[in-house]
């Protein structure tokens, strides 16, 4: 599995304010949350949030995106926001055996404003949000007149998945 995230902050007249092209990882969460799909217990993404953490993006354990801890001031106002079903797209691209996901949202202006860190992909269950993955980026301020809009690219490989291992 391969995912990328491209984030755009743009001002009021639409302008590039700041731009970040990353990879994601999966944290120990999301693979469950896709386990718990194939049992259909699971939860789909349903949210996208962002916060200040900065720690490394390798770490799989962590469970939840950080809102201000230690030197970092906290986001003002909301982190997360609901993902639309249909916001979503899956592409079979036969060529390299791969089923593409791409999905974007949008943090209003009055979202998130301040430094901004990682941004990752939620499902909002019953005992509340699931992280499924994680990036962590070069920080990007983020004013109340500025709208923040991140574009989720994840591919699925299927076939003969032996050589993985």
């Amino acid at each position: 599995m391969k995912a990328k995230l491209h984030l755009i902050l743009t001002d009021p007249g639409g302008a590039v304010v700041a731009e970040r092209r990353e990879h994601n990882t999966v944290m120990a969460t999301g693979a469950r949350l896709i386990a718990d799909l194939f049992a259909g217990t699971g939860s789909p993404i349903t949210h996208m949030g962002v916060g200040t953490n900065d720690d490394a993006p390798e770490d799989v354990g962590v469970t939840a995106l950080t809102n201000g801890s230690g030197d970092d001031t906290a986001l003002v106002g909301s982190t997360m926001t609901t993902i639309a079903a249909s916001a979503f797209t899956a592409t079979l691209v036969d060529e390299r055996r791969v089923v593409q996901v791409r999905v974007r949202a949008t943090l209003p202006n009055d979202a998130a404003v301040g430094r901004i860190r990682e941004a990752g992909l939620l499902a909002q269950g019953e005992g509340g949000p699931v992280l499924y993955n994680r990036v962590v980026f070069a920080p990007v301020d983020k004013g109340d007149d500025h709208e923040l809009t991140l574009f989720w690219e994840v591919e699925f490989p299927y076939g003969d998945l032996q050589w993985l291992t």
